[in-house]
């Protein structure tokens, strides 16, 4: 009889551990989780126009030109307490810009420039059903730089600082549990490049790279 009650105690022990896992699990789950994500930007390098250039030849001007198409892939965080979120990312990214070099006769040169990044933003947000609005702050690490700009200014370099600031806000749409879309401006809020030296002047340059951001994100 005795026995009896005992297997009946440890059954009722056994079926509340499982429970309490469980739960423990299920509450897990839905404070954090961690995935991937890839996408696609166009970015373009924001500057004020350089005009009235003389090389000692040529007369020309130095414009904003064209957005150019990067990607970016790496992996996402999320901790998400009731309708607040904190999501913590940290990505490779590449992208660039580039700038237009306009003769007094209308002819244009287009000076391209590439980067290669370790983008970390932090984002803090509200989600709404399956719909999140979120922004924060972005930490960009520099890699790698390459440009044209080097042909006005051969020791020229755009990226003076490996790490830069910026930060991000945009819009997101959870699908499915398991799948994530998100849409993001990223702009900057460091100074880039100091001055460009052409002939014997010196032109103030401030070229801060503005980026739209695609993003498809799988969380596990």
């Amino acid at each position: 009889m005795e026995c009896n009650k005992n297997r009946i105690i440890m059954k009722k022990l056994v079926l509340l551990l499982a429970a309490a896992l469980c739960m423990m699990a299920t509450t897990e789950a839905q404070i954090f989780k961690y995935g991937l994500k890839a996408g696609i930007g166009f970015s373009n390098l924001r500057m004020e126009d350089i005009t009235g250039i003389s090389d000692g030849g040529d007369v020309y001007n130095l414009v904003t030109g064209d957005a150019v198409m990067g990607y970016h892939f790496g992996v996402q965080t999320r901790i998400k307490i009731a309708m607040l979120f904190i999501q913590p990312e940290a990505y490779f990214d590449v992208s660039g810009g580039t700038v237009e070099k306009v003769l007094d006769n209308g002819a244009t040169e287009i000076l391209n420039t590439r980067f290669s990044r370790i983008e970390i933003p932090l984002l803090l947000g509200v989600k709404l059903g399956p719909v999140r609005i979120n922004a924060g702050p972005a930490g960009s690490i520099i890699l790698s730089e390459s440009t044209d700009l080097t042909e006005l200014q051969p020791d020229f370099t755009l990226f003076e600082n490996t790490m830069t600031w910026g930060f991000q806000a945009g819009l997101g749409v959870d699908l499915f549990k398991k799948l994530s879309i998100d849409a993001r401006y990223e702009g900057s809020l460091s100074k880039l490049g100091e001055s460009l030296s052409i002939g014997e002047s010196e032109f103030a340059l401030d070229a801060r790279p503005s980026v739209w951001v695609l993003s498809l994100g799988v969380w596990f």
